[in-house]
């Protein structure tokens, strides 16, 4: 009975895997015009606004593959993703929802900031969170990116072997999941501290 619950739950972790390689490419298949269009008085790019806006959806990719449900909730919508299978994938009980890569006026940078982005199982394990602690610092500073955070997560939850983490990440390669994220966000623009894209 063992085998073949490893076996399901193994399938149906590469299936979240995939998901999360669909949701990297619909973050990267985003509308980043607001680049263009937030202007601050003097008609330069309002880096404040542009800055908010990157945070907002990054937390959108950073909260959806959290297998620990740590990472805080932000305002996201989605829609029905339809198509010839839509009935049977929902049924399935996948889901068959889309997510719409907008930013939100309903997020709050300054409570998303503040916020235990860590499950408590982490506690026990001093150094990592520390690791963690800094990481998050040099991600909302702007020193690091989001990507550089997510890669830092996969890895410290990985070595200490969060529950959630490792059940929906069992028979998954690690290092093939890392490299395809990698592929798929390779042109993504990133910010640096004045929230100017680099």
């Amino acid at each position: 009975m063992n085998f073949i619950q490893n076996y399901f739950q193994k399938r149906t972790n590469n299936m979240i895997a995939h998901q999360d390689y669909e949701l990297a490419e619909q973050f990267m298949n985003s509308d980043f015009k607001f680049v263009e269009r937030d202007l601050d008085k003097n008609g330069e790019p309002d880096g404040i606004s542009i800055g908010k806006k990157f945070f907002h959806l990054e937390g959108i990719f950073l909260f959806l593959t959290d297998r620990t449900l740590s990472h805080p909730q932000v305002p996201y919508r989605h829609e029905d993703r339809g198509g010839r299978f839509g009935k049977i994938i929902k049924e399935m009980g996948f889901g068959n929802r889309k997510v719409i890569w907008q930013p939100s006026d309903l997020f709050d940078l300054d409570a998303y900031m503040d916020a235990n982005w860590f499950p408590v199982q982490l506690k026990m394990h001093k150094l990592d969170l520390e690791e963690m602690v800094e990481a998050k610092e040099l991600y909302c500073e702007r020193s690091i990116s989001f990507l550089d955070y997510f890669f830092k997560r996969l890895d410290i939850y990985s070595i200490c072997e969060m529950p959630t983490f490792i059940k929906y990440y069992r028979g998954v390669d690690l290092d093939k999941y890392k490299d395809k994220i990698r592929k798929i966000t390779n042109d993504f623009p990133h910010l640096n501290k004045k929230s100017e894209v680099i």
